[in-house]
């Protein structure tokens, strides 16, 4: 995990739990982002249906030029690759490929070079137990994302989808909070947590 290990801020357009996060529900929160880790869920999709093409061209130049001068890495899902801006998949610097088993309790995934994954550019292969990721998100979970909306994005920790919660002014203090929390209730999760190579198994 990108935060419990490195300590980095995180970006995330849908909800995340047990974890301090950035709510990014609009497009144009990107701006705010900086040195962290942004995760976006079928972010394409949204800006090919709502944004227009001189809209989407911006956003996408912008998230091309600015995220290694901002300290971003910046991930997200796509039902169908070859539907993305070319300009983008020529920019990744991997394509990452998820295959749960038949329990659905043990998710393998291939990482591979680029955005043109061929099978001779497989770089690494991990798997991780789902119980403990799902607890992290809800898997059903309908985006709503505000075109237009330049507000400052909210810091947010929340400790499941029934809990209210909790927001920061700043994100020292909600990193500070979800580390007490793990700190006191997190610790049996922990061996749910961390990956474990394929070929270790």
């Amino acid at each position: 995990m990108n935060w419990y290990r490195k300590r980095q801020k995180l970006y995330s357009n849908y909800h995340l739990y047990k974890i301090p996060y950035i709510y990014i529900d609009s497009p144009e929160k990107l701006k705010y982002a900086r040195g962290g880790f942004i995760t976006l869920d079928e972010f394409w999709t949204f800006v090919d249906s709502r944004a227009s093409s001189s809209a989407k061209n911006k956003l996408v130049s912008d998230i091309i030029l600015k995220s290694r001068k901002r300290d971003l890495t910046v991930t997200f899902t796509s039902q169908m690759l070859d539907m993305l801006d070319k300009r983008i998949r020529k920019i990744m610097d991997f394509t990452a490929y998820c295959i749960l088993n038949q329990e659905e309790t043990i998710g393998k995934v291939l990482i591979f070079r680029g955005g043109y994954p061929k099978e001779h550019m497989l770089l690494k292969q991990f798997m991780y137990r789902t119980p403990m990721v799902w607890k992290l998100y809800d898997t059903m979970e309908e985006l709503s994302m505000n075109e237009g909306d330049e507000t400052e994005p909210k810091i947010i920790f929340q400790e499941s989808p029934e809990d209210p919660p909790k927001f920061f002014d700043t994100w020292e203090q909600a990193d500070k909070f979800g580390e007490k929390f793990w700190e006191k209730e997190g610790k049996e999760l922990l061996p749910m947590m961390f990956e474990f190579d394929v070929k270790e198994r």
